[in-house]
This record gives structure tokens, sequence and C-alpha cells, in this order.
């Protein structure tokens, strides 16, 4: 499946998580079939909270979060 264009820059960012929580997210993040964790996933992840956290600041109504299925989907 190719990608979508992404309108926005790619900035990267190194962040550190205790493995546990690391290990949580990658279980919950693989492709069942080829048991690794789907390309994306975690950036999609992480990109997802960030802007649901920077509604609330804003003072936005909270959005719903979305299903794995739609991460995955993404």
């Amino acid at each position: 499946m190719p990608r979508r264009p992404n309108p926005d820059l790619i900035k990267p960012w190194k962040i550190s998580l205790p493995a546990t929580t690391a290990g949580r997210v990658e279980y919950v993040l693989l492709d069942p079939i080829h048991r690794i964790p789907l390309y994306g996933a975690r950036g999609k992840l992480i990109d997802i909270l960030l802007n649901m956290w920077l509604d609330t600041v804003a003072g936005k109504a909270p959005r719903d979060f979305p299903s794995l299925d739609e991460i995955r989907s993404m």
C-alpha cells in the first residue's frame, strides 16, 4: 500500500520511555500476521496523543480517541 503524502515536514525526536511502557505499546501495535510493529504506528500514536493534548490545552472540546484499527489504517 503506497504511503499517503504528508503535507507536514517531519521533525525527528528521540524520546526515552520506561522499557515496560515501550514494550506494552510495541505489543499493542504489532501486526497480527507478521508479529512485528506496524510501520509508522508509534509515530502516528504519538502524533494523535500530542494533538489531543494540544487541543485540550487550547480549550477545544475533547475528541474521541481513535481505535487501534483506525490507527493501523492511517
